[in-house]
């Protein structure tokens, strides 16, 4: 036994040695001498040898270049998880590099290489993972990759990581996080990380909110190129956050970024022409941007289009038709603004055939959420059937509610309501109370109706129910607040 331990030892010894050797030759570039002592030992097990017979082959030194000896060495020096080998064949498979281009085999050896500390091949393996080449695709596998590469310094990484956090790709989302990654390759130079670094500066995402940092990361992405970069940027600008407000350079910045076709500056666009922000205010130019933001889904644009098509001013040719259109599609988004305008022209048969269901339906949320002139329609068509059933107690409801809050027309109509009763429990003192406080508001014609339904109503009340009656309306106080149904 001792005898054989120490043949084992003077071999161990002896192989050593010649490693040594072949180092030191391969250092000296002596490349055939190093491929001849590198062999044996290659065939022998080793696997640093047989990662410089694959380097040897590799590249042609002290040997004819041969690429598929190269890989049958590197493979064998992978296999015994030589960090070198899984490296090489990680690039050479992901790139096809001298082999044909294998994602299957590449993610294998770069996530060898990965895992044992080459930042670089960790990367490609998170590449792989997230985008599913080679393997199924695997958000949590690539983050594991990424965040790897990254805190070995790969900015490729911390970038993909940072991206990763940020949007919670696949990843439960981290704006602390995606902030950490994000600022070294932001550092570096690189423009996507700082219009992130940008954004989150801006809304206090995962750091301090700071408008001066948000417009320098903005401004650096921005004169990259980066539109959304100088969309955020306008917008500053625009505000006077982190930056002395100037319109003028908002406008030129979302021009540049509109010149890159970046969605969010349409709808900005939009606003600046027609408000005259930075530039002569232009209806018919705003109503450019509002359409190209409108087409791209942007409720509040699709409603503003609709608004100065219906207005025609400004060089905007009137079509109620087509108002109607973008209406419909920024109330079926919910703005509350475009249901009650679209109700209107429902109501009214202006550009559309005239449909009460359809002004009911579209109606009732903007009066649900205060909207007088949408109250008080509401009540008209619950009083007299029109688009749903007739309903006297919600007529009721909708005046009351517009009433309470000084509406004139919803005065006048219930206090003839409740003077009638019909469907409703009759109220002479109350009847008298509303069309007195109606008649301060209206004018005109209207006054003189409205006088004539409270003295008529008057005519059937005794002394006692008339006093009571107007100390009621002197008291009355509009309220001032609305609560939208929730």
């Amino acid at each position: 036994m001792k005898l054989g331990w120490l043949i084992a030892a003077a071999l161990i010894g002896s192989a050593h040695a010649d490693m040594d050797k072949a180092l030191e030759a391969w250092k000296a570039e002596e490349f055939r001498d190093a491929v001849k002592l590198f062999t044996p030992l290659a065939e022998g097990g080793s696997a640093r040898a047989q990662y410089y017979l694959g380097e040897a082959f590799n590249r042609g030194r002290g040997t004819l270049q041969d690429f598929p000896e190269a890989v049958k060495w590197y493979r064998k020096a992978a296999a015994q998880n030589d960090v070198d080998a899984q490296e090489a064949l990680c690039t050479m498979f992901f790139f096809g590099q001298n082999v044909t281009q294998d994602y299957t085999e590449a993610v294998q050896h770069c996530a060898g290489a990965g895992s044992g500390g080459r930042p670089y091949a960790a990367f490609l393996a998170g590449y792989m993972y997230e985008l599913g080449r080679g393997p199924a695709a695997d958000p949590v596998k690539a983050a594991d990759f990424y965040r790897r590469g990254a805190e070995g310094g790969e900015v490729d990484a911390q970038e993909s990581l940072g991206r990763m956090l940020f949007f919670a790709q696949g990843v439960p989302q981290d704006y602390a996080g995606a902030a950490k990654w994000l600022k070294g390759p932001a550092e570096k130079g690189r423009a996507f990380p700082q219009y992130l670094m940008g954004y989150l500066y801006d809304y206090g995402y995962g750091i301090q909110q700071d408008y001066a940092e948000a417009a320098k990361w903005y401004q650096k992405a921005a004169d990259q190129g980066d539109p959304r970069a100088m969309s955020g940027l306008g917008y500053l600008y625009a505000q006077g956050r982190g930056v002395t407000k100037d319109e003028g350079a908002a406008l030129k910045w979302y021009l540049e970024a509109a010149k890159r076709d970046e969605p969010s500056v349409n709808a900005l666009l939009g606003w600046a022409y027609y408000q005259g922000a930075g530039t002569q205010a232009n209806v018919a130019e705003a109503a450019k941007w509002f359409k190209k933001a409108g087409e791209g889904g942007d409720a509040n644009s699709q409603y503003m289009l609709g608004f100065l098509l219906e207005e025609g001013k400004g060089g905007v040719q009137q079509d109620l038709t087509e108002a109607a259109k973008w209406y419909q599609k920024s109330a079926e988004q919910g703005i509350i603004g475009a249901q009650e305008s679209l109700a209107r022209l429902y109501f009214t048969g202006q550009g559309i055939q005239q449909d009460y269901a359809q002004a009911a339906k579209w109606y009732e949320k903007p009066a649900e959420n205060g909207s007088l002139g949408a109250q008080y329609l509401m009540g008209w068509m619950y009083e007299n059937g029109k688009g749903v059933t007739a309903d006297a107690p919600k007529a009721q409801k909708w005046y009351t509610l517009a009433a309470e809050r000084g509406d004139p027309r919803s005065q006048y109509q219930l206090g003839w309501m409740l003077f009638e009763g019909k469907g409703v429990e009759q109220d002479l003192v109350m009847a008298h109370m509303w069309s007195n406080i109606a008649t301060v508001q209206l004018s005109g014609e209207e006054r003189g109706n409205v006088e004539k339904q409270r003295d008529y109503i008057a005519s059937k009340m005794n002394p006692e129910q008339i006093t009571k009656a107007q100390e009621m309306a002197r008291s009355w106080k509009p309220k001032s607040s609305w609560k939208p149904k929730s």
